[in-house]
């Protein structure tokens, strides 16, 4: 009986120590504080930024193979327009050579990509100090789909370089374990993704930052946060995390299933992709009505897993 005692007063040992504990509001500042390097420790604050127009198709955008932004709408049908910019600086991990890569659809039940399909990258430019000076910029790159020989293409691949310095060093998902030969991935993604799923209901904005906090302590190194910027952004996270379901009646929430694993990051991050009813999105899902106008609507998080070096579990990295 003793012996049995001992066992499970082990077992209860083990697990609590494998469980990491939420820090509270206060903590995760002064944590984020204390190992975000001081801006002013950096001559210039250097930031990268693309701006994108697209009609008539389906894209996606990577840097060094992170999305950036799925521009393959469910229903994307011609005639449809999009114009996005995008902040660089978190998928630029440290000073050196950069790789966009482009891949461009036909829209909804169209095999090929038609005489109308355009896409721009109106500009990548480079502002050595956009906190001070948001008009000095270099233009480092610019594409368009070309009118000719593309329109009976099923699809179109384009990759460009671009070096980027900057005085920051980010880990990101460099050092992660290659997840591709892991087996029943998708079952360990889905398990955070139901974590998450229970602090979005709970509207639970310090268990988010707890679950996010390797992504938010190098988005603040890269954007060169300081202490009160810091403390802002967290005190605005915990406030407003997932505050429009405040607005939204009739809430359903998407069951795990019709989804395909998809990874990132050369193999080393992941994420589950699942079909909605506008868009195709990355994690924790719900669609409702607008308690205002009584309109759909649909909200998710999307969220990318890696496994850090040296640990077994997976966890938010961007």
């Amino acid at each position: 009986m003793k012996k049995l005692i001992l066992i499970l007063s082990l077992v209860f040992y083990l697990q609590s120590c494998s469980q990491k504990p939420n820090l509270s509001k206060e903590e995760m500042i002064a944590e984020f504080t204390k190992k975000t390097p001081n801006p002013s420790i950096y001559n210039t604050h250097p930031q990268y930024r693309l701006e994108q127009y697209s009609s008539n198709c389906r894209w996606e955008i990577r840097l060094n193979d992170m999305l950036l932004f799925l521009g393959e709408m469910s229903h994307t049908k011609n005639g449809s327009i999009s114009n996005n910019s995008f902040w660089l600086n978190p998928y630029i991990l440290h000073s050196g050579k950069q790789i966009i890569t482009i891949r461009i659809y036909p829209v909804e039940r169209q095999k090929t990509l038609g005489e109308f399909a355009t896409f721009r990258l109106i500009g990548l430019d480079f502002y050595p100090d956009k906190a001070k000076d948001k008009t000095n910029y270099q233009r480092l790159l610019s594409w368009e789909l070309p009118d000719k020989d593309v329109k009976d293409l099923p699809f179109l691949v384009i990759k460009k370089e671009f070096e980027a310095v900057v005085p920051y060093t980010n880990t990101g998902w460099e050092k992660s374990k290659d997840l591709t030969e892991i087996k029943d991935l998708d079952k360990m993604v889905i398990e955070k993704m139901k974590d998450l799923e229970e602090i979005m209901k709970d509207q639970n904005g310090i268990g988010h930052l707890n679950l996010t906090k390797k992504f938010l302590q190098e988005k603040y190194t890269c954007s060169y946060s300081n202490s009160k910027e810091i403390e802002k952004d967290c005190n605005d996270l915990t406030s407003n995390f997932n505050a429009d379901m405040n607005d939204i009646e009739a809430i359903e929430w998407y069951p795990y299933i019709n989804y395909e694993l998809v990874f990132f990051g050369n193999g080393r991050v992941v994420s589950l992709r699942r079909r909605g009813e506008s868009l195709n999105f990355y994690g924790p899902a719900y669609k409702g009505k607008w308690k205002d106008d009584k309109s759909n609507a649909e909200i998710w998080l999307d969220k990318f897993y890696h496994i850090p070096e040296g640990s077994d579990e997976l966890e938010i990295i961007r």
